[in-house]
């Protein structure tokens, strides 16, 4: 029985595999310094503990193994990673917010995180905000240019935002006073910060949290859904085994 039911879930990954490599699929991160290294065979890995963007890398690693794609990662900034994705033929980039005004124009399989945004201040320049709407009236907030926490604080009615090529960019205006706040997600905070040599403890988190999202891989909508089903399905089986929490806890 054991060697029967070895056989079929060979058969079944070996059809994955023929599935997903029907489709030539460039791989795009984002934000990823600090995080990741060129290994000895010229592959992109994760920092271990190196933080969110380390653990993304190898968990779609993974799932990169179990069918069989290549290997392959290019970094590109935030902004462009979505515009490939959602113009182009047969790109896949993350992680990715899912938002309604993005859901139609690009393909999902996760979420492989979950995770809260607060807004962020100098522990030597507090603001004293409490509420969403007292930060409307500080000064400029640094974001993400094209992020979600841009797009989620203009639909608020902000008009005190300046926009940066990462968030690690912010963290910098920061610390210079040249913003009044700026925003992480909590998993994301402490290697955003070591990419600018930021001491976490010149930060503090506000009592403001803006929303609590989850974040996916995002393909063109070129992509057939059977390849999407098997992307889905490998990174289920990593949960399933136990292997998304044995690299959660070696990265993050």
């Amino acid at each position: 029985m054991l060697v029967a039911r070895t056989i079929i879930f060979g058969m079944i990954w070996s059809f994955c595999m023929s599935v997903a490599n029907s489709t030539e699929v460039e791989f795009l991160i984002h934000n990823s310094e600090g995080q990741t290294y060129e290994d000895e065979n010229g592959e992109l890995r994760g920092i271990k503990k190196g933080g969110r963007r380390a653990f993304n890398l190898e968990l779609v690693r993974e799932m990169m193994i179990l069918l069989d794609h290549p290997r392959k990662f290019r970094a590109v900034p935030f902004k462009r990673g979505i515009v490939y994705v959602q113009n182009e033929d047969n790109y896949a980039f993350f992680n990715v917010t899912r938002t309604p005004n993005r859901e139609k124009s690009m393909k999902w399989v996760g979420p492989i995180q979950t995770d809260t945004s607060y807004f962020y201040e100098l522990k030597s320049a507090p603001t004293g905000i409490q509420t969403l709407e007292d930060a409307k009236n500080l000064s400029q907030i640094c974001v993400l240019n094209g992020g979600v926490h841009e797009a989620f604080l203009l639909r608020n009615g902000f008009n005190n935002l300046i926009s940066n090529v990462s968030y690690s960019a912010c963290f910098q205006m920061l610390a210079l006073k040249r913003v009044s706040l700026t925003m992480s997600s909590v998993l994301s905070l402490t290697d955003r910060l070591n990419a600018v040599d930021i001491s976490p403890q010149d930060i503090q988190q506000t009592p403001v949290s803006l929303f609590t999202t989850d974040g996916y891989i995002t393909f063109s909508s070129n992509i057939s859904d059977d390849v999407i089903q098997k992307w889905q399905k490998a990174l289920d089986h990593l949960k399933e085994s136990g292997k998304y929490s044995q690299i959660f806890d070696e990265y993050l």
